[in-house]
């Protein structure tokens, strides 16, 4: 499974980051919980978790109201031993819907990462490649960088000990401050960094290779080397990246990193909305 990580923000002038989980009491949510917890989270980093209920919803199971899991995530977050936390469950607003107002306290309470599940309570898609609908919605109106976590990660289970990121650069300043949140978030010396590139006429191969080498040496990231692709003949920009990650001799990826729009689409004058190959 992967997991993806949009970064459209500005870059963060601390290091301390301000984590916003959004949860809804299914099991995903507590998969996205545990992997920004047991793996991602700093000890100075600020944890909030959102939650905004609607009461016209009166036929949910328990678990899935919001006292529930508000005494859930409460309990998690005292026994954890940690102050830096703070819950924010709210009733859904008329005239927004839970996505616009999820987005809407993202911005709020300054989150530096917004963190869902891949998909919501009525589970995955038919498709399981295919976002949830709240979760795409959301990756489209993006305030910070978004996390979505397909299933739970653990670095201590990794034959390793480390994650692996793939960091998608195409040489835009978007795709940059992907690769600089990556630098916040992981550990420098048991985690790996792959900056992937496909070969485009518009894309100075060589300059994304001497940009991110120096940038990644400097911010003391032990593992890491650049990649380049060569499409197939008439093959897509994102099935080259596709297929890198799904072969069978590519070492699995825990983390797929990109910016929400790619250089095709640079001139174009909206920002709500994936490119072709963030969508994919």
């Amino acid at each position: 499974g992967l997991t993806k990580m949009e970064s459209t923000s500005e870059e963060s002038k601390s290091t301390d980051i301000r984590w916003n989980i959004c949860v809804d009491g299914s099991d995903i949510c507590v998969s996205a919980f545990n992997t920004v917890f047991k793996n991602l989270r700093k000890s100075d980093d600020y944890t909030i978790i959102t939650h905004v209920s609607n009461d016209s919803k009166t036929y949910l199971d328990m678990k899935y109201k919001p006292d529930i899991i508000k005494q859930d995530y409460e309990s998690w977050m005292i026994g954890l031993h940690s102050s830096k936390w703070e819950l924010v469950f709210h009733k859904k607003e008329s005239g927004l819907t839970t996505q616009e107002q999820i987005v809407e306290l993202s911005e709020n309470y300054r989150s530096d990462i917004l963190v869902l599940g891949y998909h919501g309570r009525k589970g995955a898609k038919e498709d399981p490649t295919l976002l949830g609908s709240n979760v795409d919605l959301m990756a489209q109106n993006p305030v910070c960088p978004l996390l979505v976590i397909k299933r739970e990660e653990n670095r201590e289970d990794k034959e390793n000990k480390g994650f692996r990121f793939v960091v998608c650069i195409d040489g835009r300043t978007k795709s940059y401050k992907a690769l600089n949140t990556v630098t916040q978030v992981m550990d420098k010396e048991k985690d790996e960094v792959i900056v992937l590139t496909v070969s485009r006429e518009v894309i100075d191969t060589e300059a994304v290779k001497e940009r991110t080498s120096g940038f990644l040496d400097e911010a003391g990231v032990k593992n890491h080397h650049c990649e380049l692709l060569e499409r197939e003949f008439d093959e897509r920009y994102f099935e080259a990246l596709i297929d890198y990650i799904n072969v069978d001799d590519t070492p699995y990826v825990d983390f797929v990193v990109l910016a929400n729009r790619g250089i095709e689409n640079k001139h174009y004058s909206k920002d709500k909305y994936l490119g072709k190959v963030a969508k994919e």
